[in-house]
């Protein structure tokens, strides 16, 4: 998966739903209040949901934690916006059980 490094505004485009988490990493001296925002086509964009994630803390979520898990299609692919008040580290994992149950079906 990729890594975004330092930055208040960003943009993950590889999502697939069920089994991806949202790594948030908070290296800083401040909570961050972080905003996401997820994307599929052909389907009205998603919140903005909103988390803090504590000063030098880091949070893992999902989409289905967020928004409930009959969001979106395991076959749609989508992308999150992330807007942070302060520099968050961000990383996309994927449940490779999950990921061969869409493949196989």
């Amino acid at each position: 998966m990729r890594t975004l490094v330092g930055a208040e505004r960003m943009a993950v485009t590889e999502g697939w739903a069920p089994g991806d988490r949202l790594h948030l990493f908070n290296v800083g001296p401040r909570h961050a209040g972080v905003e996401l925002t997820f994307c599929a086509e052909g389907r009205p964009p998603l919140g903005p949901y909103r988390t803090v994630v504590p000063a030098q803390r880091h949070q893992a979520l999902s989409l289905e934690e967020l928004a409930g898990p009959a969001v979106l299609s395991p076959a749609i692919s989508y992308a999150v916006v992330i807007v942070a008040d302060v520099d968050v580290l961000v990383d996309l994992t994927r449940d490779t059980h999950e990921a061969s149950r869409r493949t196989a079906a």
